[in-house]
């Protein structure tokens, strides 16, 4: 059966010498006539600018050899055989993606069709031939970008997200390997994060072994990208004086490299490099795309660098704080230690009425001090039991009013000799409370102790009590003494924190009472309007609560 194309065409001495030149000029497709030996009968113009070759130059040359990958001609010529030997060819009358080469030696990628007819009982081949590189290019790098932003998405992981992205970007283009390279600023070095390549090329040995260099700015294709902050072209590595891992390179034939920079905030924050079995060319497209992605991906990189400084800074501030607390655990241990002999004897002999008047009120002087210590220590102790989860509290049905009867007869020699006015105002109707009744006290006895110790002599304390509903009971102590600044409010129940006219010990009791307070599920919460102007201090507890538990 004849093509319409050759109808009445003759066939003489291996050419076409009838035909249809109207048609085969002003073709858009490539159209390449062969004859069963493969060999050109005809090439038409566009033909010429697909392939760079010359109608004159193409005719009489096989086909194989002008335009077919040398990896595919073996295959070519026995498809050819096959189809007439038997009459089947399974390409004929199909469309398909096929590599080619270009007169230059580059390869393309062609969509082709080929149908076979008879003159005069010779078969002939009509292929029909369009470049379609840089469309599938277009599609393939729209695909890399899409690719690369679901990876970054949906991974948290660095080596996650990065090995699909260097599969992504690889697949954009004719590399068959790609290496992620990541800065280590205190070795000021890039070192390998990751790498990609190709299960069907022979390049793992190169791949393998370039995760042990290390490259330092303007060394090595990594190094460059860094020094200059800009995409690097190696046509051929073959070729490149500065290329450590040439010799590598060279015994898995690999030819043309490239390599972008990963950027964030105008800084190289990595390098992706890829390699090609080909020699490459400079690129425009593939430079804007890795522009983007270079950004893209930079910002990836050094959002997890930071995740892991913060994570690093959390872990030494961790162990600085648990050494901390052992620390002061210890110290308070070995501080206490030496002072109950000294409090016992101190005690012994203020009791003791042969001892002169005056040496006794010095040894009540040196007691009170000695508890004054005591309770120091003690309070760094039940700071690091707080700190370190350790505290617990004995909870049992308690009377609240009578707690705060016995902190207020704790603080009593020192509201005498202040001579303050202490008025006490018990008006709950319900104060039984499930409570860790010394923890609870001690609590009161802070409140009331700083109250009496910030109120200037003759001054006033009060100590109310309330039930603001039937589920809770408030205790109010109002002091007009010197107050407390607003800007310290916040700051007061923090460790080692005290407002500008407060500042006496260590700043411990309020915080020790507030994580107490909450440990028996009640608030506490100071009020002041600030210097000279007195200070206000609410604990709100519930009435009931599960007891003989422990918190």
């Amino acid at each position: 059966m004849q093509s319409p194309l050759h109808r009445n065409n003759r066939f003489a001495s291996g050419d076409l010498t009838v035909l249809n030149r109207a048609i085969l000029d002003t073709a858009l497709d490539g159209i390449i006539t062969m004859d069963k030996a493969g060999v050109v009968q005809e090439f038409n113009p566009a033909a010429e600018r697909v392939f760079g070759f010359s109608r004159a130059e193409a005719i009489g040359k096989e086909l194989a050899e002008l335009i077919v990958p040398p990896a595919q001609r073996e295959r070519h010529r026995q498809g050819l055989a096959h189809y007439l030997a038997t009459g089947e060819g399974p390409v004929l009358g199909r469309r398909i993606e096929v590599s080619a080469l270009r007169r230059d030696g580059s390869e393309i990628l062609v969509e082709l069709a080929i149908t076979a007819f008879q003159i005069e009982g010779i078969p002939l081949f009509t292929a029909y031939l369009r470049d379609i590189t840089e469309r599938v290019r277009t599609e393939k790098r729209r695909a890399a970008q899409y690719a690369v932003a679901s990876s970054l998405a949906g991974n948290w992981s660095l080596s996650e997200a990065i090995q699909p992205a260097l599969e992504a970007i690889a697949a954009s283009g004719d590399w068959v390997c790609a290496g992620l390279w990541l800065r280590d600023d205190e070795a000021e070095v890039l070192r390998c994060g990751t790498t990609w390549h190709s299960k069907e090329e022979p390049v793992e040995k190169f791949v393998n072994e370039s995760t042990s260099f290390q490259f330092r700015k303007g060394e090595g294709l990594p190094g460059r990208v860094w020094a200059e902050n800009d995409a690097i072209w190696i046509s051929d590595v073959t070729m490149d004086r500065n290329l450590p891992r040439a010799q590598l390179a060279r015994e898995v034939g690999i030819r043309g490299a490239f390599a972008f920079p990963l950027c964030a905030d105008g800084k190289a924050t990595g390098v992706i490099e890829l390699f090609s079995r080909r020699v490459v060319q400079p690129d425009e497209d593939l430079l804007h795309m890795v522009e983007a992605l270079g950004i893209q991906i930079g910002l990836f990189v050094e959002r997890h660098r930071i995740e892991r400084e913060l994570k690093r800074a959390k872990e030494i501030a961790e162990a600085a704080n648990a050494a901390k607390d052992r620390f002061l655990a210890m110290l308070s241990h070995e501080l206490r230690t030496p002072l109950t002999p000294v409090l016992i004897w101190a005690g012994g002999m203020a009791d003791d009425p042969a001892v002169a008047p005056e040496i006794r009120e010095g040894l009540k002087m040196v007691c009170r001090n000695v508890e004054l210590e005591a309770r120091l220590i003690d309070d760094m102790l039940d700071l690091t039991r707080i700190t370190r989860g350790k505290l617990k509290v004995e909870l049992a049905p308690s009377d609240l009013h009578e707690l705060l009867r016995h902190a207020i007869e704790i603080v009593r020699s020192e509201v005498e000799d202040r001579q303050l006015q202490v008025t006490v105002s018990l008006e709950a109707r319900r104060a039984q409370i499930t409570a860790d009744a010394p923890r609870l006290q001690q609590v009161f006895w802070n409140i009331f102790g700083n109250a009496c110790k910030f109120t200037p002599p003759k001054g006033r304390v009060t100590v109310r009590t309330s039930n603001p509903n039937d589920q809770t009971i408030a205790v109010e102590m109002i002091d007009n003494g010197v107050g407390i600044d607003p800007q310290f409010i916040d700051k007061i129940f923090d460790p080692f924190e005290q407002g500008e006219a407060r500042r006496e010990g260590l700043g411990l009791g309020l915080a020790i009472s507030k994580a107490i307070v909450e440990m028996h599920g009640g608030t506490i919460e100071a009020h002041s309007e600030g210097s000279g102007t007195g200070a206000t201090f609410r604990v709100v507890l519930p009435i009931l609560a599960a007891s003989g538990a422990s918190r």
